[in-house]
C-alpha cells in the first residue's frame, strides 16, 4: 500500500551542536534549541523517479547518520529520563507531574521557582460559578516536581487515537456529556476517541479531590486519570478537559501572551499567583497559530479572582478600542481547531462526518482532482448503527493494483482497520456495509494523468444482525436525543454455549404507563415471537438481563412527536467463572453474577482482602434478643492471633444472660494465652465477671443492664476446639417472680432470665 512509501520518520542527528533532520535530496537542516518541527513525510513515487535516484538518497541517509553518530561528543553513557507527565484543568490548575507534551500547544499553568522546579499544591474545591479545575495529586498535598521539558513527541497519541474507559461511579447524564464533548473534538480535528479494549495507554475519566484536572498528552505506559469533579460535568468543562488530554495548555501562559493581555496580580488569590506565570520559549510550541482569546483553552477574566468584580486577566484593547472576551466553555475555537489539527497533522482534504445520512466527493469533483492530493473522511455515528456506504460516480486514473491514485475504505476508525477495498478506475463499485458505526476512507492521487473524482453517499442504519462475543448498543443519535419515527431491531448472537447478559448504562426514553408511544423490546431468543423479557420506557434503567440462550431480540420504536436520549447498554457473553476448575480463584464458594462473579465464605468466615481468600470471622455489634455466638473458624480449631468482640444491645430495661454449650481454651487458672473476657457493657473498661480459658465452662452469666461484651482473644501458638455460647435477653429473673415460666424446663438458674435446656 502507499504507506510503504512513507518515511513518517526522518532521521535526526543529535549532535553536540544540535538536531540535524536529513531530507533525501537536499541538504540537512539544522533545528534551532526549542520544539521540534513538523515532520515532512517524504513519498517515494515510482513514476517519474529513477529506481537508482531513490537508492542514492536512501544510501545518503545512510552516510548521514554515520556522520551524526560520529559527531557525538564522548559519554561514558547515553540515558533518557522519562518522567511523570504534568497535568493541568481548565480553570485554575497545578502541575503535578514532570514532563510536557513534545508540540503541545501554549497552554499551561505551571509556577517556574528558580531552581528549575515547580510548585504544585491542591486548591479547595471549584464553586459551581468558577467550575475551577485542578492538578491531579494522589497525595493531595504540596509537592514540587522536575521542569517539565519540551518537544516531547511521545506525548503525542499514535494516530491521533485516543482511548478511554468511563468510571462506573458516573450517571448516564454525565456519560452523555463526556461522549458529546469527544464527538466535539473528534467532529472538527482529526483525533478519534474509541472505547478501551487491550491498549496500554487510555485515558480514565474519573473523579479526584483535585476536581477538574487532567494529564497533558499522552503520559503513557498505561492508564491516565481525567478527573470530571463536581461542579465540572458540564459539556464546556468537559470539552476543555479532553483539550489537555489532547496536547494543550492553557492559551494565556503563552511566551507572548503580555502582548495580548495584562496579569493583575494584586487581584489573584493567595497562593494561586503561579496559575498565571507565562512558560518560557522554548517550552511550548503554538505552531504558528496567533494568540487566541477566543480559545477554550484560556481563562475568564476573573478566575482565580479575590472577588467575584477583580478582573485577574485583563485583555489589551484592540484596534476597535473593544476588549475581547475571554474564558468561553462553549466550543472548540476556530484557532483550537487549527492549533489541533497542525498537532496530529491532519490533512488539509478531508473531514469527520457525524450525521446519519451525508455526501462528499473527490477534491474538484467533477472537474478532475488534483496530482498528488491527500484526503481522510472519517464517518462516525452512533455505536450499535451500521453505515452503507455507495458509490455514485467513479473516474480515477486506473494502474495495476490501483498503485498510484485510488480510494481506500476500512471498516473502523483509523488506517490500521480492516480493508474492504481499494478501488480506481471508472468501475463503480458494489455498496460497502461496515461492520460498526465507524468507517475510515483515504484518497491518494499520485500520477499525472487526472480523471473526475468520485462521489459517494452514506447512510446509517440501525438494527441488524451482529454475532459478537461483546458490544455495545445505543438508540439513533445517541447521546442526543433520537429521531422521530425510528424503529431498529438488533438480534445478538454470542458463542454457542454462552448466554446473552445486557446491562444499561442509561435510559430515557419518553414515559407511559403501558411505553405505547417510545419503548424498548427484549425477548429471549431470535425473534419477535420469542418470549418476552421486558418492554421499557421512562427514565429507569432496566434491571440487569440475562438470556437463556446464545441469542436476544431487541426492537426499539418512536413515535412522531417527543424524543428523548434513548439509551446506552452493553452486551456480552454471560460466562459462568465459577464453573472453571480453578473455582474463579475462590478458597471457597464461587457466586457467579452477570457479568462477573465474586468470591464468598462458608458461615463464620469472611473475605479477606485479596477479597478470594477466607479467614474466620468474628466479632460485631448484635441486637437480636437472643442467638449463638461461636469462636472464629468453629466448630474446627480456632486460628492463632484472633481478637474478636462481640457487643450485645437489648432493650432497656432488659438483660442478657450467656449459657456456654461448648468451652476449649488454651491455658489454665491464669489465662495468660487464649481466654474468652465477659463484661456487663459495650467498653473495654466496663464492669468486669470474668475472664476465663482452660476447659472448665462458666457458669450463667447475667449482664447487669442491657449491654453485654464478649471479647475473646488468641495468641500466636496452640489452638483449641473454641466455645459455643447462647446469648437471651429479657425483664425478669427466674425464679423470682415468674416460677411459671420455668415449668417444664430440666434447669432453671436462679438469677438469671431465662430457662435453659
Amino acid at each position: 500500500t502507499s504507506s510503504d512509501f512513507f518515511w513518517p520518520n526522518p532521521p535526526i542527528c543529535l549532535g553536540h551542536s544540535g538536531p540535524y533532520l536529513y531530507h533525501p535530496a537536499s541538504s540537512p537542516v539544522r533545528y534551532p534549541p526549542g520544539p521540534t518541527p513538523v515532520r515532512r513525510a517524504i513519498t517515494f513515487h515510482p513514476h517519474g523517479r529513477s529506481p537508482s535516484r531513490d537508492r542514492t538518497e536512501k544510501s545518503m541517509c545512510v552516510v548521514i547518520l554515520l556522520v551524526c553518530l560520529l559527531s557525538l561528543p564522548a559519554h561514558n553513557g547515553l540515558s533518557l529520563s522519562l518522567s511523570p507527565p504534568l497535568f493541568t484543568g481548565g480553570l485554575g490548575e497545578q502541575s503535578a507531574g514532570a514532563s510536557q507534551n513534545t508540540t503541545a500547544t501554549s497552554r499551561s499553568s505551571k509556577k517556574v521557582k528558580k531552581d528549575g522546579r515547580r510548585n504544585a499544591m491542591l486548591s479547595r474545591r471549584p464553586t459551581e460559578e468558577e467550575g475551577k479545575d485542578l492538578p491531579l495529586s494522589a497525595a493531595g498535598s504540596s509537592l514540587r516536581i522536575r521542569r517539565a521539558t519540551t518537544s516531547r513527541a511521545e506525548r503525542i497519541w499514535p494516530g491521533g487515537v485516543i482511548p478511554y474507559v468511563i468510571g462506573g461511579n458516573f450517571t448516564g447524564s454525565q456519560r452523555a456529556i463526556f461522549k458529546q464533548a469527544m464527538r466535539h473534538w473528534e467532529k472538527h480535528t482529526c483525533v478519534t476517541f474509541v472505547e478501551r479494549t487491550d491498549e496500554e495507554s487510555f485515558i480514565v475519566f474519573t473523579y479526584r479531590t483535585c476536581g477538574c484536572c487532567s494529564y497533558v498528552g499522552r503520559r503513557g505506559g498505561g492508564p491516565q486519570a481525567i478527573s470530571i469533579g463536581k461542579n465540572c460535568d458540564k459539556f464546556g468543562i468537559v470539552a476543555h478537559e479532553l483539550g489537555h488530554v489532547v496536547g494543550f495548555w492553557h492559551e494565556h501562559t503563552r511566551p507572548d501572551r503580555d502582548q495580548h493581555v495584562t496579569i493583575i496580580r494584586e487581584n489573584i488569590q493567595q497562593g494561586q499567583e503561579y496559575n498565571f506565570l507565562k512558560m518560557e520559549a522554548g517550552e511550548v510550541n503554538s505552531l504558528g497559530e496567533t494568540y487566541d482569546f477566543d480559545s477554550i483553552m484560556h481563562y475568564a477574566r476573573n478566575t482565580f479572582s479575590r472577588g467575584v468584580f477583580l478582573d485577574t486577566i485583563l485583555p489589551r484593547r484592540d484596534d476597535n478600542g473593544v476588549r475581547p472576551t475571554i474564558g468561553q466553555r462553549i466550543r472548540l475555537s476556530q484557532g483550537d481547531i487549527a492549533q489541533a489539527r497542525k498537532l496530529y497533522k491532519c490533512p488539509a482534504c478531508g473531514e469527520t462526518l457525524q450525521d446519519t445520512t451525508g455526501n462528499f466527493s473527490a477534491p474538484g469533483f467533477p472537474n478532475g482532482y488534483p496530482s498528488y492530493s491527500h484526503c481522510v473522511w472519517r464517518i462516525s455515528v452512533t455505536p450499535g448503527e451500521k453505515i452503507i456506504l455507495n458509490f455514485t460516480s467513479m473516474d480515477l486514473f486506473k494502474s495495476r493494483l490501483c498503485w498510484y491514485d485510488y480510494v481506500e475504505v476500512r471498516d473502523g476508525y483509523w488506517r490500521k482497520a480492516s480493508l474492504l477495498g481499494r478501488f480506481c478506475g471508472d468501475k463503480v463499485p458494489e455498496p460497502l456495509i461496515s461492520t460498526d458505526s465507524r468507517l475510515w476512507i483515504e484518497f491518494r492521487s499520485s500520477s499525472n494523468i487526472l480523471g473526475k473524482g468520485f462521489f459517494v453517499v452514506y447512510e446509517a442504519i440501525c438494527g441488524g444482525e451482529i454475532h459478537k462475543d461483546a458490544g455495545q448498543i445505543q438508540s439513533p443519535n445517541y447521546p442526543d436525543d433520537y429521531r422521530p419515527s425510528k424503529e431498529c431491531v438488533w438480534r445478538i448472537t454470542v458463542s454457542e454455549g454462552f448466554h446473552v447478559g445486557l446491562t444499561f448504562q442509561a435510559f430515557e426514553i419518553e414515559r407511559h404507563d403501558s411505553c405505547a408511544y417510545d419503548y424498548l423490546e427484549i425477548r429471549d431468543g431470535p425473534t419477535e415471537d420469542s418470549p418476552l423479557i421486558g418492554h421499557f420506557c421512562g427514565y429507569e434503567k432496566p434491571e440487569d438481563i440475562k438470556s437463556s440462550s446464545n441469542k436476544v431480540w431487541m426492537k426499539f420504536a418512536s413515535d412522531g412527536s417527543i424524543n428523548k436520549a434513548g439509551f446506552a447498554a452493553n452486551f456480552f457473553k454471560e460466562v459462568d467463572e465459577c464453573s472453571r476448575p480453578d473455582n474463579g480463584g475462590c478458597e471457597q464458594r464461587c457466586v457467579n453474577t452477570l457479568g462477573s462473579y465474586k468470591c464468598a465464605c462458608e458461615p463464620g468466615y469472611e473475605l479477606t482482602a485479596d477479597k478470594k481468600s477466607c479467614e474466620a470471622a468474628c466479632g460485631g455489634f448484635i441486637t437480636k434478643l437472643n442467638g449463638t455466638i461461636t469462636s472464629p473458624g468453629w466448630p474446627k480449631e480456632y486460628p492463632t492471633n484472633k481478637n474478636c468482640i462481640w457487643q450485645v444491645v437489648a432493650p432497656a430495661q432488659y438483660r442478657i444472660s450467656l449459657q456456654f454449650e461448648v468451652f476449649e481454651l488454651e491455658g489454665n487458672d491464669v489465662c495468660k494465652y487464649d481466654y474468652v473476657e465477659v463484661r456487663s457493657g459495650l467498653a473495654s473498661d466496663s464492669k468486669l465477671h470474668g475472664k476465663f480459658c482452660g476447659l472448665e465452662k462458666p457458669e450463667v452469666i447475667t449482664s447487669y443492664s442491657n449491654n453485654l461484651r464478649l471479647e475473646f482473644k488468641s495468641d500466636n501458638a496452640v489452638s483449641k476446639k473454641g466455645f459455643k455460647v447462647h446469648f437471651f435477653s429479657g425483664t425478669w429473673l427466674c425464679p423470682s417472680g415468674r416460677k411459671a415460666l420455668c415449668t417444664g424446663c430440666p434447669s432453671c438458674v436462679y438469677g438469671s432470665i431465662a430457662c435453659f435446656v
